[in-house]
């Protein structure tokens, strides 16, 4: 008798202990890199999903999103109002012809967002992370007529740096991204490619692993 308590006992501490794992919940706010873009279905959100089973990943990222679509957060928040970790990964659209005074504006706007976030959601924890690199010698022609060039790279480099900062002083997390997708690995030289999204979830797995400790 007592071995069948003792056991239920122990059932009952790994089932609780299970119920607890499964309760983490990581919304991903971004843009169309966030939503799989060219690999729907197969991207970082979803091989993320793949590689955590105690972890419920919301992929919320729109193609063409921008940092200054602030409006677009709250129905992300409503909905979600059980999660414990949220991922702004957003710049990129901001930065066609990027300059100094756009960078500026996505730090402000991504400021914004954590604030709000906060508010809403106190328990929350932002994870800043900073837009991936492009590629410019396999930029198709329609992404060159939108203007992302050289001064988009450059502003990219220095958002990342901006982004960093504006972590820290919040108090965030920060995943570094620039520079993590190789440059063969973008099929219209924005957009990653699905091995690109693997490297992506590579470093965005790291940071989770040691966060979840």
């Amino acid at each position: 008798m007592k071995k069948k308590i003792l056991l239920s006992v122990i059932l009952a501490v790994i089932m609780g202990f299970n119920m607890q794992q499964e309760k983490i919940k990581i919304v991903c706010f971004g843009d169309s890199i966030t939503h799989g873009a060219g690999v729907e279905g197969r991207g970082w959100v979803e091989k993320l999903s793949a590689r955590f089973d105690n972890i419920t990943f919301v992929n919320a990222g729109r193609n063409g999103r921008k940092t200054s679509d602030l409006d677009e957060l709250q129905p992300v928040i409503d909905g979600n109002r059980d999660a414990d970790y949220f991922i702004i990964l957003l710049g990129v659209n901001d930065l066609k012809n990027g300059n100094d005074s756009l960078v500026a504006n996505c730090v402000s706007n991504v400021d914004s967002m954590l604030s709000q976030i906060k508010s809403e959601i106190p328990s929350a924890k932002v994870i800043i992370a900073s837009p991936c690199n492009i590629n410019l010698e396999t930029m198709s022609e329609i992404n060159r007529k939108k203007l992302y060039n050289e001064a988009t790279q450059s502003s990219l480099i220095k958002l990342n740096e901006e982004y960093k900062k504006l972590a820290e002083r919040r108090s965030a997390g920060f995943i570094q991204l620039y520079g993590k997708v190789c440059p063969e690995n973008f099929w219209d030289g924005l957009h990653p490619n699905e091995k690109g999204h693997e490297e992506i979830a590579d470093a965005v797995a790291e940071f989770i692993s040691a966060m979840i400790k």
